[in-house]
């Protein structure tokens, strides 16, 4: 933690350390949810990600599964003084500090950098991604010297990158006008997508030329300078993206299509506008200049924060910064603009996972759009019903009957793109097998289940007709054709899976899994029956001639009945899966507390072979459906794994943490808080390959639904607080049911205020009405 400083509403640093790039580059990531660029410093540094991307753009490369493409950069600059290029060590600057505004999303770094003739230059650069409009982001660099001195700047376009190697892109095509416009198009290889990248820089300064500065999959402008004693050199860059699978541009076919739309090789789009476009906005923002951009940006920033802020009132600003910095990150990785694209595991931070969509939207993500912008959680949701085609496709594949989701997913027509192998096992030295695509199929559950939740809390009825039943139907009907029968025992099972921990695999019966397939079953029983309690026979007949369900009713209630549903044992622990409590236990201490990773010791094959979990898996079960289990089996049960969790996934501290609120054990809870917070905020480099994206989601879960206590029960929601001994009380807006309401919870009472008439289904434990409420 020594080298970050946070405040309420900034993440700074104030030494320099190439070392410690990578976890800079990811912490100060910037966007909006429809364009991510890598905090990459502008200044060239050995072994930097320069990584920039736009969700939605999924291309896959010479056969590997598809990827989101590292796009040209803009961001980067070559300035060199008198012929030396500036570039930062640990001795030839002062007074350095680089710092995130979490409340505007500007990014801005100063120092004073010496070049070895000893010509001392006063530098600041400075960076946002807008959020008032998507396509945007702009750039401002201004240098100081205290005497004369030729600068040369060099700026540009670079399509240079890729992802790790992999080169999505054609060479594109190039125009510049030096020193006004900097355009290149290209196009990906396989997705047939196109892009429009236009970059309109202006400079300030007393004596200057400017020359075109072209290479291969590169074009930009060649700044000569000479420049006076005192005289500030600033150069503003306005940069815009634009691409053909923009939702104004694109008129793909619906996936659910006999045919799948894919775009051709000349690409698919209404207009030849992306270009015109691009080179429209990017010249209208640098004659408005970066402070004007910037302004209207931090507007639609302000706009955000009056609905998601988290204001904790404590003497330790850690706890703020943590929330403040987990919804900077939750906005810019969630396209709220566009119900085709969801959020991936590294946001748009990193390339790791590919920037793939997993169950982390719907049980960690899902919870802080659902309660604050209910309408970007339904978008959330349209995703994954424009992937169901190709979750029936799988599911066929493997015998089924209804859908199966992709444990990975990418764009609405690619299926399922897990990789088939990973990264080399510490004891074959051969890449490991990856078996979660085929196994972890628990995923299909929490999608229902998000979709249940959306309903109870919002009514939209619309929506449900339109996509939701169908999509909690047709998950039903894969469980049940899924679930064996055993003779002997006379019941069905769930064999060859993985749950949440992903450190038990081929297991049978995993609790997690067979507790949410059973939930999931019996929910689509209950649809069936309202609806038809309610007289919605042409519902009914419409939903029988989509998923053929509703003829299945019989089949699927006699699979609900007889699916096998670990039980406690004679000590009240419910098994994780039928072999886990009967394997050998393994002295997790030098891992645990002595800082030890257990994949260097062990590959995953030999934990499998122990009582040791990856992350929460049956207390994953008792956070998710608290109701199954009286507490003190709930107790006995965190106990016991908690013990055996070496919590090597960012999903699982905040889910102890909830689960131990939830018990009653605060400061339990707020030590796991505290881990989960410092998943990414820390002094190392755990977050070098991008955000932890759940993890932010699962700080505002520890804060609201574990230490606020706010929960649903009977369709009503009920506040059992908990609140950490630091904390005088925490604050934050919640909707429920279309109303929107303020909420503080301190450690004596509740209150909560809401614009226009009574409480609709709010039933807090011990709350008071605010004043003028």
């Amino acid at each position: 933690m020594e080298k970050i400083e946070l405040g309420e509403w900034s993440v700074s640093v104030s030494r320099w350390d190439r070392a410690w790039q990578p976890q800079m580059e990811s912490l100060f990531c910037q966007g909006n949810g429809y364009l991510g660029v890598r905090g990459a410093v502008d200044e060239p540094v050995p072994g930097q990600k320069r990584d920039t991307f736009i969700a939605g753009t999924y291309d896959s490369c010479f056969g590997e599964v598809s990827e989101l493409p590292n796009l040209p950069d803009v961001m980067g600059k070559e300035i060199t003084i008198d012929g030396e290029l500036l570039q930062l060590s640990g001795r030839n600057h002062e007074d350095y500090c680089a710092v995130l505004h979490l409340d505007n999303g500007l990014a801005e770094r100063h120092f004073t950098y010496r070049t070895e003739q000893g010509k001392q230059v006063k530098v600041k650069m400075e960076r946002f991604v807008s959020l008032k409009n998507r396509h945007l982001l702009m750039q401002r660099l201004s240098l100081i010297l205290e005497e004369p001195a030729k600068l040369e700047i060099r700026t540009g376009i670079n399509g240079q990158v890729s992802n790790s190697g992999a080169q999505h892109f054609t060479e594109g095509t190039r125009h510049c006008v030096p020193g006004e416009r900097e355009e290149l198009s290209f196009q990906a290889w396989d997705s047939g997508v196109r892009f429009a990248a236009v970059c309109a820089p202006r400079l300030t300064a007393g004596s200057y030329r400017a020359s075109i500065d072209m290479d291969r999959r590169r074009i930009g402008t060649l700044y000569h300078i000479s420049a006076e004693k005192g005289e500030e050199i600033v150069l503003e860059n306005a940069a815009a993206f634009y691409t053909s699978r923009d939702a104004e541009y694109w008129d793909g076919e619906s996936p659910f299509a006999d045919s799948p739309f894919k775009e051709t090789a000349c690409g698919k789009h209404k207009s030849l506008s992306i270009v015109d476009d691009a080179n429209a906005l990017a010249a209208e923002a640098a004659k408005a200049g970066f402070e004007h951009s910037l302004k209207e940006s931090g507007e639609a920033w302000q706009r955000y924060w009056d609905l998601h802020d988290i204001r904790i009132d404590s003497d330790e600003v850690f706890d703020s910064c943590a929330a403040r910095f987990a919804l900077y990150h939750l906005r810019i990785m969630t396209p709220v603009h566009d119900e085709r694209m969801n959020i991936g595991a590294k946001g748009l931070s990193g390339e790791a996972y590919k920037c793939h969509t997993f169950w982390d939207t719907e049980m960690f993500l899902f919870s802080a759009w659902l309660y604050t912008e209910p309408e970007v959680a339904r978008r959330l949701l349209r995703y994954r019903y424009l992937t169901l085609p190709k979750a029936k496709e799988k599911a066929a594949q493997y015998g089924c009957e209804g859908a199966l989701f992709p444990w990975e997913s990418a764009w609405i027509t690619d299926g399922e793109v897990t990789p088939s192998e990973g990264a080399p096992d510490v004891v074959t030295g051969k890449p490991i097998p990856i078996y979660t695509g085929t196994q972890e199929i628990h995923v299909n559950a929490d999608i229902a289940y998000a979709v249940h939740r959306y309903f109870e809390a919002t009514d939209d009825t619309a929506f449900m007709e339109e996509c939701g039943y169908e999509m909690i139907l047709e998950t039903a009907l894969y469980w049940a054709s899924r679930a064996e029968w055993n003779e002997e025992k006379k019941q069905y099972e769930i064999h060859g899976v993985i749950g949440p921990d992903e450190y038990s695999e081929h297991v049978s019966n995993n609790a997690y899994t067979n507790y949410m397939a059973s939930w999931n079953i019996n929910e689509a029983l209950r649809i069936l029956e309202r609806l038809r309690q309610a007289g919605k026979t042409d519902l009914l007949e419409a939903l029988e001639e989509r998923t053929g369900a509703v003829s299945r009713e019989v089949w699927m209630k006699d699979r609900a009945e007889k699916l096998v549903l670990p039980k406690p044992d004679d000590r009240g622990i419910i098994p994780q899966d039928e072999a886990f409590l009967n394997l050998p236990e393994l002295d997790l201490t030098p891992f645990k507390k002595g800082g030890r990773k257990i994949l260097e010791s062990f590959n995953v094959e030999q934990l499998c072979g122990y009582q040791v979990l990856k992350q929460a898996d049956v207390v994953m079960l008792l956070s998710s459906m608290p109701d199954l289990f009286p507490e003190d089996i709930i107790l006995k049960n965190y106990q016991y794994y908690e013990a055996r969790c070496v919590h090597d996934s960012s999903l699982s501290f905040n889910v102890h943490s909830m689960t131990a609120a939830r018990l009653g054990m605060t400061e339990e809870s707020f030590r796991l808080f505290r881990k989960a917070a410092g998943v990414d905020l820390n002094g190392g480099l755990s977050s070098a390959e991008g955000i932890h994206a759940a993890a932010m989601g699962g700080i505002w879960q520890c804060i609201v639904l574990g230490f606020a206590g706010l929960s649903v029960k009977d369709g009503r929601l009920a506040m059992e607080p908990h609140l950490p001994e630091s904390w005088r009380s925490v604050s934050f807006s919640f909707v429920w049911k279309g109303e929107r309401f303020e909420i503080t919870v301190d450690h004596e009472e509740v209150r909560y205020g809401k614009t226009g008439g009574c409480s609709k289904g709010l039933r807090p434990v011990g709350v008071t009405d605010e004043p003028g409420a």
